[in-house]
């Protein structure tokens, strides 16, 4: 009776100490995939986040960004949306 007893309290701490190795792991790899996207260049590095609005897409690189997008160009009365700095700056009529 008492052997069972043992064998299930110390069933119960290894389970809980595999549970936070798994879980210091599972952080640690998250961490790492946060970093690598917070370093990531390209066009559309450094830009603001945005959220929601109608999706259009970009006359220069063809990607698809909200309409409250930042980068905006107005000609001839039209206004058109990009997804960066670059494409907007690119961005030729």
């Amino acid at each position: 009776m008492l052997r069972g007893l043992i064998y299930a309290l110390l069933s119960i701490l290894l389970i809980t100490f595999i549970r936070g190795v798994v879980g210091v792991l599972t952080k640690g790899v998250s961490d790492l995939f946060k970093e690598e996207q917070a370093g990531a260049s390209g066009p559309g590095a450094g830009r603001p986040k945005e959220v929601g609005g109608e999706l259009v897409k970009d006359p220069v690189c063809g990607t698809y960004v909200t309409s409250t997008s930042a980068y905006r160009k107005t000609v001839d009365g039209k206004t058109h949306v990009f997804c960066s700095e670059k494409c907007r700056d690119q961005f030729a009529v």
